[in-house]
């Protein structure tokens, strides 16, 4: 399953427990990997990169870790190509992987 909302990485500061966010919400009743994002990322960007995120999973049988790491290589070579040299970092580098990362 997949949900699209951004800055869930984005923890909150709570006492006694350190940072909770949505990816603890996730995970600790049960989610074995969560990817979530640091800051607003446009929406065809983040779609364009789930896409080659699920490709690399299910055709190229990549682990998640990897299918990620791919995904955001391949958005910072097509960012370049198109947009005259620049890598725009703010349309891939926001998406963190947590959990099982095979």
């Amino acid at each position: 399953m997949t949900l699209s909302a951004c800055e869930t990485g984005l923890g909150r500061s709570k006492s006694g427990e350190g940072m909770s966010g949505f990816r603890t919400t996730l995970l600790r009743p049960g989610a074995k990997t969560v990817v979530t994002s640091l800051w607003k990322v446009p929406d065809d960007e983040t779609k364009n990169l789930m896409v080659r995120f699920y490709e690399n999973l299910l055709r190229n049988k990549m682990g998640k870790l990897e299918a990620l790491r791919d995904a955001q290589l391949w958005m910072l070579r097509e960012n370049r190509r198109t947009h005259n040299g620049d890598g725009r970092p703010h349309t891939w580098g926001a998406f963190v992987l947590s959990g099982d990362w095979r």
